[in-house]
């Protein structure tokens, strides 16, 4: 209650502030507020779950807690992702408070500014300043969002100035050199900014509170959206950002101040992860621990920019957002801040499961691979690894993705399982290469078959999991064309078992399944070859066919009459 009653005078002094300017005598009207700096932007940021959980019913709505606006705000703003492309977007009203929490105007509808696809901006203008500001979105439309981050702002005033550099402005040699993709490759707006910032002896990194597995250029042309429609700020805030992939792009340019630390954006250069890396308020956006290709690819801008603008790099030289004097944030969040030295020392572990593409006896997925229906082909696959784990068998498998752990169309009689052609074939230490061997059986209708593999570290992780190192689900592919011709007969094997190959009444009579087949393991008096997988195979197969040729040699005939004396026995 004496926080609450510390708020409301604190609120209730700058009402009054703003009255008494307004009232002075020979004044002309109040002065007008200063825009609210980028530290102390006050902002919320809510995920699925955290919606519904702290959104309070209101009727038809469902209210965002009350977000405290101390230096008074003039707009909301919002930024959400939707759960479908085409998903319409949610009813959102607006409203400010005052010092007592009453109503400053009505409920006022956001309308959208900016939208691509899943990801929407939208805003609206209050009545009145506001030292406080409530959101709310219609119950029937919140399932549809999947992300809502809003904040209520006195806005940099409209700039008049022409546009001083196009979105296609050549990005700096020297920064294109370290890896940097130019604003143009996403497709950025004009920059309006004019105040220029040549003096670089700082950096700050910062995460964006968004979920990052969206494409990045459609998530900072979004960001950038924001930023200038909400905010009025002339550009987006960051000179540089990475995304999940470990690529990174130019933001704003490098020559231009930056807003993205309040206070203190003289010299410093912003770096942004786009993702959520806290330890609250995020968990449904993964990852939430920033993957090492993120932290190496930064690690490295940071070293190239040290190096061209003469920064020796320590802890006071490059710091998380929340370590800047008068900071109030918990970004870059957690789980990024602890990797912090290993940004400003360079020095990243590799991951544990990682793998580089070598070589593969399958024709590649833009070469002709075509088999008759039933038809088999046997080949391999092979990888090096590159992380820091060994793999060994029935640990480090090949298993099928686009969809991960699908049943695969075109799985062979050695798979260990539908969705797991191959375990590597021996223990493979960091730095060498495995191979993973396995057949291609062709279904039995005529079309085109992709498929897609990637490796997994059974019941730890996917090789293409965030944080790991490789490779994608999308790159090693099989794609196969079955042709519209008559169907491959199965291999009828060495031949039918004749009466001389038959085990003798003293052996007593030969175990058989439901099939009238020999069981797994049950040796049969086949020629045996290979390992034991294989030979079983070859038995069981040969055995069936032997039955199913029903008096041709006569060897059907007599394992089915050996199955029967064996029911009679038993009976």
């Amino acid at each position: 209650m004496e926080m609450r009653g510390a708020r409301s005078f604190v609120l209730a002094a700058l009402a009054l502030g703003l009255v008494a300017c307004a009232e002075a005598p020979g004044d002309a009207g109040p002065a007008p507020l200063e825009p609210t700096p980028a530290a102390q932007v006050p902002e919320a940021s809510f995920d699925a779950v955290a919606l519904f959980r702290d959104f309070a019913p209101a009727g038809a709505w469902l209210a965002a807690p009350t977000l405290d606006t101390p230096l008074g705000a003039t707009r909301v703003g919002a930024f959400l992702t939707l759960d479908a492309d085409d998903a319409p977007v949610p009813a959102l009203e607006a409203r400010g408070l005052d010092a007592d929490g009453a109503p400053v105007g009505p409920w006022r509808p956001l309308e959208v500014s900016w939208r691509e696809g899943r990801m929407v901006v939208a805003r609206v203008d209050l009545e009145d300043v506001a030292l406080a500001a409530e959101l709310r979105v219609a119950a029937a439309d919140a399932g549809r969002v999947g992300m809502l981050t809003w904040s209520a702002v006195v806005p940099e005033p409209a700039q008049e100035l022409p546009e001083v550099a196009p979105r296609s402005a050549a990005l700096r040699s020297e920064i294109a050199a370290m890896g940097v993709r130019s604003r143009e490759d996403w497709g950025a707006r004009a920059t309006r900014c004019s105040s220029r910032d040549p003096s670089k002896y700082r950096m700050a990194i910062h995460h964006t509170v968004t979920p990052a597995d969206s494409d990045p250029a459609t998530r900072l042309r979004g960001i950038q959206a924001f930023h200038q429609d909400t905010r009025g700020w002339c550009d987006i805030g960051y000179h540089f950002l990475v995304s999940l992939d470990g690529q990174l792009w130019e933001g704003r340019s490098i020559e231009f101040l930056g807003t993205h630390v309040g206070g203190q954006n003289s010299g410093n250069i912003g770096i942004s992860f786009i993702g959520c890396f806290h330890s609250s308020s995020c968990s449904s956006w993964p990852p939430n621990e920033p993957p090492n290709v993120m932290v190496e690819n930064v690690a490295g801008l940071v070293a190239g920019l040290a190096d061209l603008y003469g920064i020796a790099i320590s802890s006071t030289s490059v710091k998380g957002h929340r370590d800047h004097e008068g900071a109030t944030t918990s970004c870059p969040g957690d789980y990024l801040h602890r990797r912090l030295d290993d940004i400003r020392s360079g020095s990243v572990e590799p991951p544990d499961f990682a793998a580089e593409y070598v070589d593969q006896s399958f024709p590649l997925a833009r070469d002709p691979f075509e088999l008759a229906p039933g038809e088999t082909s046997a080949g391999y696959l092979e990888l090096r690894n590159v992380g820091g784990a060994t793999w060994r068998p029935g640990e480090t498998y090949l298993a099928t993705t686009e969809p991960r752990d699908g049943a695969s169309a075109l799985a062979g009689p050695d798979w260990v399982a539908p969705n797991r052609p191959a375990t590597v074939d021996g223990e493979v230490p960091p730095g060498a290469t495995g191979r993973f061997a396995f057949t291609i059986q062709a279904p039995s209708t005529p079309g085109e078959y992709p498929q897609y593999f990637g490796l997994v570290q059974e019941g730890t992780a996917w090789f293409s999991d965030p944080g790991q190192g490789g490779p994608p689900d999308d790159q090693l592919q099989v794609r196969v064309t079955v042709l519209d011709v008559p169907p491959v007969e199965p291999d009828p094997g060495p031949g039918e078992l004749d009466a001389g190959t038959t085990p003798g009444p003293d052996a007593g009579a030969m175990p058989m399944d439901d099939a009238g087949a020999p069981p797994m393991g049950v040796d049969a008096g086949l020629p045996s070859g290979g390992d034991a997988g294989p030979r079983v195979f070859v038995e069981r197969r040969t055995i069936r066919g032997s039955c199913s040729a029903g008096g041709a040699g006569g060897g059907g005939t007599l394992l089915v009459g050996l199955a029967l004396l064996v029911l009679r026995r038993r009976r």
